[in-house]
């Protein structure tokens, strides 16, 4: 074994296991643990991202789908998480689905995608495809028959997807429906178990309004949105039990509250988390409930945004586009002058991730790939 890196190695017990015997131990790790031992040395940061591996192995954070004009046309890339060393782990257009490779990516959950077929394609009278890439898996959704008056075939209504392996092999599409003053009139929810939608009328605040791109996750089997209401709203799979809270505020920022976006959502150690600026947008604050039932808004951090920005210090000065929290360590992930960035709640420390190397990010949705059949399979 002369010469390999398994000699660099500080256990010489550990260098003498074979190959598989090193997979089938790193794969009864947890992720965090399992993310730690690709620093044990080249060799077994080679094994765990060999593609051969990655079924036996815990994921974590692959990557993320992020989209770009060229030629005119939306196109949508797969970025690895942390470098390109190796190939994209997912490969775009998606030729494992004839017909429906240049579709646009809608929602990603739980290693679930859902997309949309193009406009002026002979398959967009389906109107939403789900699919699993990692294992080239997936389903055409039948039409949900939402279309009223006034609205198009091809006009892009909210939908969200909603996937929890560890609950069950079923996911839930939502698509909203706007009455005519813009805001929600119910959802049409699609069921993978039944196979069909159904249409559920709206419990939400009168004036509820929801954009193609209001910040969003499924957690909890609620589907929770951001709204420009200064609400956090949710709804359930089964559409029975829609849920309105108030968004954390900062007492310094009432006055200026009409000046807001919508706060950001993701997950944070379990929990929903909730991220504003405040003090005119030099602050970003992390707010995580902690309890639904007494608007338990607990704010966790508070950075200043010239912190975020400033190693790489954009021509036009401090902006940033909020991308997740990693869900195995405590990182803010955002993109800063064309560069994914992290910041590491834990140690106080900004992080430069790599170049997207695209002249505009329009999108970046995060993607955590999922080996196990989780459709019910018509492809």
């Amino acid at each position: 074994m002369a010469g390999t890196s398994r000699e660099k190695m500080p256990n010489s017990a550990a260098a003498c296991l074979t190959d598989d015997l090193v997979v089938d131990i790193l794969s009864r790790l947890p992720v965090k643990s399992l993310c730690r031992c690709k620093c044990v040395s080249p060799h077994w940061r080679d094994l765990i991202s060999h593609p051969d591996h990655r079924r036996r192995l815990p994921q974590t954070l692959a990557g993320f789908f992020k989209n770009d004009f060229s030629n005119g046309r939306e196109v949508w890339r797969f970025t690895n998480f942390g470098g390109a060393r190796q190939p994209p782990l997912i490969c775009t257009p998606f030729s494992f689905m004839p017909g429906y490779e240049d579709v646009t990516i809608v929602d990603s959950c739980n290693g679930l995608l859902l997309c949309r077929p193009p406009k002026g394609s002979p398959h967009h009278a389906s109107r939403y495809v789900v699919c699993n890439p990692a294992i080239k898996s997936w389903v055409v959704l039948p039409d949900s028959g939402s279309h009223g008056d006034g609205v198009e075939d091809d006009e892009p209504l909210v939908a969200r997807l909603g996937f929890d392996p560890t609950v069950s092999t079923h996911f839930h599409v939502f698509e909203f429906v706007e009455n005519d003053y813009g805001t929600v009139a119910g959802a049409e929810i699609y069921s993978s178990e039944t196979g069909a939608w159904s249409y559920e009328e709206s419990q939400w605040n009168y004036e509820t309004h929801l954009f193609e791109h209001s910040p969003s996750v499924f957690i909890n089997g609620l589907l929770h949105f951001s709204t420009i209401q200064f609400e956090v709203v949710a709804v359930d799979v089964e559409g029975e039990s829609w849920w309105v809270l108030p968004a954390p505020e900062d007492a310094d920022d009432v006055d200026d509250r009409y000046s807001w976006n919508p706060g950001f959502l993701a997950q944070y150690q379990g929990l929903l988390c909730y991220m504003t600026c405040s003090y005119k947008g030099r602050d970003l604050l992390i707010w995580v409930l902690e309890d639904y039932a007494e608007d338990g808004w607990i704010l966790k951090r508070q950075v200043t945004v010239r912190q975020l920005t400033e190693k790489i210090s954009p021509p036009n000065g401090w902006s940033y586009l909020l991308i997740t929290i990693h869900p195995d360590c405590n990182w803010i992930l955002y993109v800063t002058g064309l560069v994914l960035m992290a910041f590491d709640m834990d140690r106080n420390e900004v992080h430069v991730i790599q170049n997207l190397g695209s002249r505009c990010v329009m999108s970046c949705i995060p993607y955590v790939p999922l080996y196990a059949k989780s459709l019910a399979d018509r492809h």
